[in-house]
């Protein structure tokens, strides 16, 4: 063999085994002898989503219970979002262990897989599950039990479906009143009133023609009013708000009601719908309850 044939021969083995160290080391230091983690696979199979009861997510900062109420879910002794909590029982049904990512503890915190960085999640008291960062292909994440070395990589969508903070797993629609009983609707803004009265074709306020576009936000308003936050345990609402909104029926039964305060930026809200303030944003504030006809 020639010096150059030589020369190349090594060439060539050293790259082989650079790329089986680094294939190694990729694995967690198993040389890929693992391809799947069936105690994971077991304790995902294992949670019955038609009798599921009660769910324990525990992230950075939030500690969530989720609990059947019935035919809904609270959270934290909350109302909780119908569709976050859909999403995760699809996710938990519809979630596929993929294969081994890594074996070698060195790598857990790479892969945000640590005791303390993971998400959890325990369903009806069943195995603790840890929820690490999203994988590298779409939909997928890192996840392992509690007292194995092993992290895989799971297809689906429970990590972001479990990774909520508790304001994203309540339930945000604070009032929804049926709009087609409404026949009018009495606005006081900062000590004035303005009744708005729904004719044949039209609403009229003050003899004329009412903005259709004004009706139109509160009415919208009124059939699905969202929190953009909520307000303190401890919070309470004056008993003369700034703005409050009444809207009745033709026989003059209460419809809706809608009172607020303005704070720093916003507007909390209290509402017979919901035993909880809430807050929402000034623009909203503005749409529900508008200015006088001659302020606009």
């Amino acid at each position: 063999m020639s010096e150059k044939s030589l020369r190349a021969s090594l060439y060539f083995l050293g790259a082989v085994v650079a790329l089986y160290l680094v294939a190694r080391l990729a694995g967690g230091g198993n040389g890929g002898a693992a391809t799947t983690d069936s105690d994971l696979s077991e304790a995902l199979a294992s949670i019955d989503t038609e009798s599921l009861s009660v769910v324990e997510i525990g992230g950075p900062e939030d500690a969530i219970r989720l609990e059947r109420d019935g035919n809904a879910w609270t959270v934290n002794g909350f109302e909780a979002d119908s569709g976050a909590v859909a999403r995760l029982v699809r996710a938990i049904d519809e979630v596929e262990v993929a294969g081994v990512a890594a074996t070698n503890p060195a790598n857990h915190a790479r892969l945000g897989i640590t005791a303390d960085s993971a998400w959890t999640l325990k369903a009806d008291g069943g195995r603790t599950l840890l929820l690490g960062k999203t994988g590298n292909r779409f939909r997928t994440s890192y996840a392992r039990l509690p007292d194995a070395d092993i992290v895989s990589l799971i297809e689906g969508d429970l990590r972001s479906a479990a990774a909520r903070s508790l304001f994203d797993w309540r339930n945000k629609v604070v009032l929804q009143a049926d709009t087609a009983a409404v026949a009018s609707i009495r606005v006081t803004r900062d000590g004035r009133a303005t009744l708005y009265e729904r004719q044949d074709s039209a609403w009229t306020t003050g003899g004329e023609e009412a903005d259709a576009t004004t009706v139109r936000n509160i009415l919208q308003e009124l059939a699905g009013l969202r929190a953009s936050g909520f307000a303190p345990q401890d919070a309470e609402m004056p008993a003369e708000p700034d703005r409050l909104v009444q809207a009745m029926d033709a026989a003059g039964n209460e419809v809706a009601s809608v009172a607020l305060v303005e704070e720093e930026g916003n507007f909390r809200v209290s509402t017979p719908a919901t035993p909880h303030i809430v807050e929402i944003p000034t623009f909203r504030a503005d749409r529900i309850a508008p200015a006088p006809p001659d302020d606009s």
